[in-house]
């Protein structure tokens, strides 16, 4: 399926829904699953007990990142044209700022 519809967006390019959509829900889904990464931190259990356990938490904070990914970029898809492109030209300085502090904080939560 292709994101260039006639008449869709500003001119005749792409829409820029579908761009701000995805970039949305990739961000939601980094965040999520730091947020719960760091909120399960203090209860987790040593790395080599994981696999012996009945449920994986690592799982289930996967499949939270992906829900609250997916309402994110459906009501970022929402947006007007022109929102989505005010956000997708934030992208540059907004990605960092989102996956910079998760990637930083996982990496020093044992």
């Amino acid at each position: 399926m292709s994101a260039v519809r006639p008449g869709a967006g500003s001119g005749d390019g792409p829409d820029p829904r579908l761009a701000a959509a995805a970039l949305v829900g990739a961000l939601a889904f980094v965040a999520s699953y730091a947020l719960q990464r760091l909120a399960d931190a203090a209860t987790e259990p040593p790395v080599g007990m994981v696999l012996s356990q009945a449920t994986i938490p690592y799982f289930w904070r996967l499949g939270f990142a992906a829900v609250h990914a997916a309402g994110a970029a459906v009501a970022a898809g929402l947006l007007g044209p022109g929102r989505s492109h005010r956000l997708l030209v934030a992208a540059p300085w907004l990605v960092p700022t989102v996956v910079a502090p998760a990637a930083l904080a996982m990496a020093l939560v044992p």
